[in-house]
């Protein structure tokens, strides 16, 4: 019988008192000056668990799936990098589409949005967090700076500040696509396979563009498969 990893199983915990915590929010179970605050703190615990896991320590054989992970971010980090930035400016320049530029600000902000694209493109990770974070400076709750910010930092090997980021931009915005499908692929490649799954129906709801969807088209496949497997391996 496989030990429990403390570790493991404090991060499924918080991650998913995160999510029960949107749902008594929907519910009017909970106000927001407290749910914000309990955010705020499963978020960090949640973030430091993350690390703490990443820093060298023993892992039990539940913990496999992270070995597949370093697969993930070393060999395939490139293809995801060039995909996100390929993302990024086909949304930018939908969004651009029939809209009036007005003001320095305005062309500013929508320049470093387009330019941090190109530098995801071409594996340009953290020049292009620094864009998003200048975005940000001036518009705090930007979803396309703070969803693309999050998933250049999974990219780039930060994981935990990645997912707190992708969990701040999906609480801000959770009407937008993007953050649900990055957070999916995220929980699915950490084991967190129901989280994966209830973030890709979260993404169908919202009747994603073609990008969006070609991006995950596959995640569901391999969801369903897992969670099948496990329910046919027992305990």
């Amino acid at each position: 019988m496989i030990t429990p990893d403390p570790l493991s199983e404090q991060r499924e915990f918080l991650l998913g008192s995160l999510e029960d915590l949107d749902r008594e929010l929907a519910a009017g179970d909970i106000d927001e000056h407290d749910y914000a605050a309990l955010k705020d703190d499963y978020t960090a615990r949640a973030a430091a668990v993350l690390r703490a896991m990443d820093g060298g320590r023993p892992r039990s054989a539940t913990e496999g799936s992270r070995g597949r992970r370093g697969v993930l971010v070393g060999a395939g980090v490139i293809a995801f990098a060039l995909l996100a930035g390929v993302l990024v400016a086909q949304t930018a320049g939908r969004r651009d589409a029939g809209q009036t530029i007005t003001g320095d600000i305005r062309q500013s902000t929508t320049e470093k949005l387009n330019e941090a694209g190109r530098r995801g493109a071409t594996g340009e990770l953290h020049a292009a967090i620094d864009l998003y974070d200048e975005v940000l400076a001036d518009d705090p709750t930007s979803a396309e700076a703070l969803t693309y910010k999050g998933w250049m930092l999974t990219l780039s090997g930060d994981e935990s500040a990645g997912l707190t980021t992708l969990l701040e931009a999906a609480t801000a915005h959770p009407e937008y696509p993007d953050v649900h499908a990055f957070l999916a692929i995220v929980f699915f490649r950490n084991g967190l396979v129901e989280q994966a799954r209830r973030e890709l129906d979260r993404l169908d709801a919202l009747d994603p563009p073609p990008a969006i969807r070609d991006l995950t088209a596959d995640l569901r496949t391999k969801i369903d498969a897992t969670l099948a497997a496990q329910a046919g391996g027992g305990t």
